[in-house]
């Protein structure tokens, strides 16, 4: 339960630092907390029904903050999810490079399904259109960011009590 409130405590603090870093520098240079979060969680949180509900209340605070529509970054950050789990299975994704290649290509996807939703729902507004100017250091910024982002989550779910898949279940004696 710790777990489950420290996760929330930081994607509580994500949009506050995201909106910190907005009003300091331009938005495209500015690094998508919420979406570097919950491929955090995915990456090194063994829970996965947790991961999925931590990401859709990620991805609602997100909408609600956005003026969104309702549930379109709840969808997308569920997506965001199951690719990082499916990413850290089949793809190597241990090392610092790995995790910003995939997060930048995860960035621009979720840019074009955030496009893709907006466009569908919203028919002829274009409210969903992201500049590629913008798309990019976006994208950059969040590869940047990835490694720092997965190393802090790892240590506040450390912090924050065992993890219950890694601790061994049966102690066996070596014979040293």
């Amino acid at each position: 339960m710790k777990r489950v409130l420290g996760l929330l405590a930081l994607g509580a603090l994500a949009p506050i630092l995201q909106g910190v870093a907005a009003s300091v520098l331009s938005v495209r240079w500015c690094p998508d907390l919420g979406l570097l979060l919950v491929v955090a969680i995915a990456l090194c949180w063994r829970n996965a029904a947790g991961g999925v509900a931590l990401a859709a209340v990620l991805g609602y605070a997100t909408d609600l903050l956005s003026g969104s529509l309702f549930g379109q970054h709840a969808l997308l950050r569920v997506f965001a999810f199951g690719a990082a789990r499916f990413g850290s299975r089949h793809l190597n994704l241990r090392g610092a490079l790995p995790r910003a290649i995939f997060v930048a290509l995860l960035t621009v996807a979720n840019a074009l399904l955030l496009g893709v939703t907006s466009n569908f729902f919203a028919a002829g507004t274009g409210a969903g259109l992201v500049p590629t100017g913008d798309l990019l250091p976006h994208a950059l910024m969040n590869a940047l960011f990835a490694p720092l982002a997965v190393h802090g989550t790892e240590r506040v779910v450390a912090l924050l009590g065992d993890d219950d898949s890694s601790r061994r279940l049966l102690l066996i004696e070596t014979g040293r």
